[in-house]
């Protein structure tokens, strides 16, 4: 998968006044974000929604709604990203963009980090959130506290609320999320 940044067609549907369905919008979705946590990653988000139900009427774009990393915490969104690989020659001497692994810090938006990111890999982190994951095109690893598990067009994550990060170490990727709202419990 090339590292440049795909436009990704976005047709959303609706119904017109007396009923009868029809494309509300069909075009590149609009709200594209490279780099909005990682250089060389796009983060390109599709629709957003506030609460769940979600309000399903009405030719609203909740597609461009302002990037938030994570999802509304009483709704969703459907994120498609794009991650680069590991790039030819890589030094991680020469990596200007690489974070150690550090203690747990709190970003603004709740998600927690410890750091962990390079060129071709996202920091370790987690979110009060479940989350769809969905590989499209490529191959992207996941990395857990107990180890790695590679993920290839196809394959599907459901992660809940848990440490992880991805990385991209034989080529780039392309994959959707659906990410949603979610509440740590009290572990006793």
């Amino acid at each position: 998968m090339a590292n440049e940044i795909r436009p990704i067609r976005r047709v959303v549907t609706g119904n017109d006044a007396q009923g009868r369905s029809k494309v509300l919008y069909d075009s590149a979705a609009p709200n594209v974000n490279p780099g909005a946590i990682r250089p060389g990653t796009c983060m390109t988000d599709v629709w957003v929604y506030e609460t769940c139900p979600a309000p399903i009427a009405g030719e609203r774009d909740d597609g461009r709604l302002p990037f938030s990393f994570e999802p509304p915490h009483h709704g969703g969104h459907l994120r498609i990203v794009q991650s680069p690989a590991k790039p030819a020659g890589y030094d991680p001497a020469k990596d200007d963009t690489a974070i150690p692994l550090h203690e747990p810090k709190q970003r603004p938006g709740g998600t927690w980090d410890r750091g962990g990111a390079n060129a071709f890999s996202s920091p370790v982190h987690k979110s009060e959130t479940v989350d769809y994951g969905i590989v499209l095109e490529g191959e992207r690893v996941l990395l857990l506290d107990r180890g790695e598990h590679v993920m290839k067009a196809g394959d599907v994550v459901v992660q809940l609320g848990n440490w992880h990060g991805w990385t991209n170490p034989r080529e780039g990727s392309l994959m959707a999320f659906v990410m949603m709202g979610g509440k740590y419990e009290d572990e006793a």
